[in-house]
């Protein structure tokens, strides 16, 4: 992979004329990792360690200690870690207000997305964003787990849920239904539930986030109550569950922009639908009121955008 980062220049006395190596080694210090450093900025290892060992030897002291299986970052790192991200901190900001000035979004957005939500609604669309925004740069974390936003310097994260937690700031893009459904073939074998209690008769296909979801909302009587179910199969991505159901191995609860197009094929039929939650919806969810900068809320736009259909 080609280098598309040069090694800043630092002079001796530890003063830097650019900050792409403090850059680098912050995401060292949070990530652990010269090659996943890498991957993510789109440079080499070597160059990673290039930038790390010029810090090093500017500062005069060793800021990390590398063994054939892990990292360590020393007390001078950790320490220096801090001041990098008060420092980066303030330049983004700095880039952000004086884009404000001139009304023009600017700096790097860090974002947080579902895995299999950002591959259907946000990834198809980022190219086009990324042309129309040239001077904002994004960095987006695709992962089934809930990150800590203030803790990851997370601009904006996307988060499909029943609530906000208070102190973050909400934007809702889209109400987020649910489906029971199951292929027609599997229906014809094993019969169609007419109420959750049926479900228990059933092989059940489960879609799990960071925890394991052995139960499935239901709406009875209105008032959203759990239903204890059960299958062979249970995995982290709706696609690998979804197959499954086409391929009849059972019935699965979906997102319905996940299944809308088998739904109207008939490769899915729905079943249970008025016991179907629709408790949830999307939202952009940023860390503090102040964060509304001009490239922050061109990003919600553009999630917007993004969930455009999503019901």
């Amino acid at each position: 992979m080609p280098d598309r980062e040069e090694l800043p220049s630092i002079e001796v006395g530890g003063r830097l004329k650019d900050v792409s190596s403090l850059r680098v080694f912050v995401r060292v210090v949070e990530l652990l990792s010269f090659s996943e450093v890498a991957r993510r900025m789109a440079i080499t290892p070597a160059t990673v360690s290039k930038h790390v060992a010029s810090l090093e030897s500017a500062l005069g002291t060793r800021l990390v200690n590398r063994t054939t299986r892990r990292l360590f970052v020393t007390e001078a790192g950790q320490r220096f870690y801090e001041h990098c991200l008060v420092v980066l901190n303030e330049l983004e900001r700095a880039e952000s207000e004086l884009a404000e000035i001139r009304g023009e979004p600017a700096g790097l957005i860090r974002a947080t997305a579902p895995l299999m939500f950002a591959l259907a609604r946000i990834s198809p669309r980022l190219p086009h964003f990324m042309a129309q925004f040239t001077r904002v740069s994004v960095d987006l974390d695709l992962s089934v787990e809930k990150m800590d936003l203030f803790a990851q310097r997370i601009d904006v994260a996307v988060r499909i849920a029943e609530s906000v937690d208070p102190g973050l700031v909400a934007f809702k893009l889209a109400s987020y239904s649910r489906v029971f459904c199951a292929s027609p073939s599997y229906l014809a074998a094993h019969g169609t539930p007419d109420s959750p209690d049926d479900l228990g008769k059933h092989s059940c296909l489960i879609s799990r986030g960071a925890t394991l979801n052995a139960t499935w909302p239901v709406m009875r009587d209105g008032t959203i109550v759990n239903c204890r179910v059960t299958g062979r199969l249970v995995a982290n991505n709706g696609e690998v569950v979804k197959d499954a159901a086409l391929a009849g191995m059972g019935l699965t609860m979906s997102a319905r922009w996940m299944v809308a197009d088998d739904l109207r094929s008939g490769r899915l039929v729905e079943v249970l639908h008025d016991f179907a939650p629709s408790n949830r919806a999307v939202y952009a969810v940023l860390p503090r009121q102040g964060a509304l900068l001009p490239k922050v809320r061109a990003f919600v736009d553009f999630l917007k955008e993004c969930c455009e259909g999503v019901e």
